[in-house]
């Protein structure tokens, strides 16, 4: 039987991975807005130095034109004029002339165009001078004059948006999985109380519903649908329910005024004929009142109503007695039957109901499995009792094994032999109501009937 289990795991719940996507998403959203933040104030702030430093260089370079390439002189001069920028001037063999900086022969000759470099390259700045953006300017006699300006407030917006990007994406991330924990942990919490509220109206309780929050969301409206459903199933369910019972108790009534009747009457009519004829009519009769029995149990058991009577009982001992009880019916079919039953099992049900289930497979075995070997099993698997009765016989085609549970179903090979298709149907009914199942599976050769019982 199909059965909805709790969630064990949020991380594999659709709310946490629909809470993940979201959260990628925004990710994405901060690390583009950060990229374009970036990117457009260091193309600002860029800009406007290397104006400022080819404005420089424009005016050293009309500056030295109009008095004859005197480099050293004119740079010395720029410089004491001030503008916060720095200035250098190296001869054609590298060496420094004049300037308010010094930078190594490696970035001398590296230097070309506009270039950022910084104090730890090999630069002589000032001390809170961290790095420079200039450009260099090469005269043909192979002087250098190097413009900068101090790049340092662009190392530090440089910094400054990568700890603001690691505080608002460390945030987000943050923030993003505890919302999607707790999300999920919500959305599971209530899909957990649908599947035990679902597990109940399967064990019988038809009068469970799912619960409905104020909040009206999605998973309100779906309750107050299943729950609509569910209300429309109980009153139908019923209404068989009362139709079953109200046909069994008519009929039973007058079939057994009529069978008390054909018993008086072949009492006082004498003849064999006459005997003969009473006796088959009491047989059908007798054969319909079983039926009706069994439908009347049927119904009890479906309805749970037995479940009040529950208590623990030694389930060990129950299968010892029935194999006792058993064993003639099996030696005069030729039935060789094997008991392996450890001692000490115990399970919660009704005694009644749990002998009744387990007689009715037992006399399927011996009735219709033509079988010449059987065996009674059980153990304890985890909270559950696992019972086995396996034979050697003929066994029933996979196709058939989930139709035989059905009411009045009869398998062309059993038709001929006594029965009326309800026993396996009772037997599903008293497993269900015990909180589980049974399973018809090969035996290799023969069948075996798999019964799980007890809480998950």
């Amino acid at each position: 039987m199909w059965r909805e289990r709790p969630s064990r795991t949020l991380l594999k719940t659709s709310g946490f991975r629909l809470a993940l996507r979201s959260l990628a998403l925004s990710l994405g959203g901060a690390i583009l807005v950060f990229l374009i933040i970036h990117r457009d104030a260091d193309t600002i702030w860029r800009e406007q130095n290397d104006i400022a430093v080819q404005a420089a260089m424009s005016d050293l370079l009309s500056d030295i034109q109009e008095d004859n390439q005197n480099v050293a002189q004119n740079v010395r001069d720029t410089m004491d004029e001030g503008g916060g920028l720095f200035f250098a001037d190296f001869a054609p063999d590298g060496s420094f002339r004049a300037g308010n900086f010094n930078v190594t022969p490696a970035v001398l000759a590296s230097w070309h165009g506009t270039r950022n470099f910084e104090r730890e390259d090999g630069l002589t700045l000032p001390p809170r001078v961290l790095a420079v953006r200039g450009v260099a300017h090469r005269f043909g006699n192979g002087e250098v004059i190097i413009i900068a300006a101090n790049a340092s407030p662009l190392l530090t917006l440089n910094a400054l948006v990568a700890r603001s990007f690691a505080a608002v994406f460390g945030t987000i991330l943050a923030l993003g999985l505890l919302s999607g924990y707790f999300s999920a942990r919500t959305a599971s919490r209530r899909v957990d109380g649908y599947a035990i509220a679902i597990n109940e109206i399967m064990d019988g309780d038809l009068t469970r519903r799912l619960a409905v929050g104020r909040a009206g969301d999605e998973f309100d409206r779906l309750a107050t649908g299943l729950n609509a459903m569910l209300q429309r199933l109980q009153e139908l369910m019923e209404n068989l329910r009362q139709v079953t019972n109200d046909i069994s108790h008519d009929l039973r009534s007058p079939l057994a005024r009529l069978r008390e009747h054909l018993e008086l009457s072949r009492r006082r009519f004498a003849g064999a004929e006459l005997t003969s004829m009473f006796d088959e009519a009491l047989a059908q009769i007798d054969q319909a009142l079983e039926i009706f029995t069994a439908m009347l149990r049927i119904a009890e058991v479906e309805a749970g109503a037995r479940r009040r009577n529950f208590a623990d009982l030694p389930i060990s001992e129950i299968l010892d007695g029935l194999a006792e009880a058993y064993e003639p019916a099996f030696s005069a079919a030729g039935i060789g039957l094997t008991v392996d039953v450890p001692a000490g099992l115990v399970l919660r049900g009704d005694k009644e109901l749990l002998q009744q289930m387990l007689a009715n497979l037992l006399d399927n075995v011996t009735l219709h499995a033509g079988a010449t070997q059987a065996r009674i099993q059980a153990a304890q698997v985890g909270r559950r009792i696992s019972i086995e009765i396996a034979d050697n016989g003929a066994g029933i085609p996979a196709a058939q094994r989930g139709r035989v549970f059905q009411r009045f179903v009869r398998l062309d090979a059993s038709r001929h032999l006594p029965g009326h298709g309800l026993g396996l149907s009772l037997a599903a009914a008293i497993a269900a109501l015990h909180g589980g199942g049974i399973e018809l599976q090969d035996n290799h050769p023969g069948l075996k009937a798999v019964i799980s019982l007890g809480a998950k």
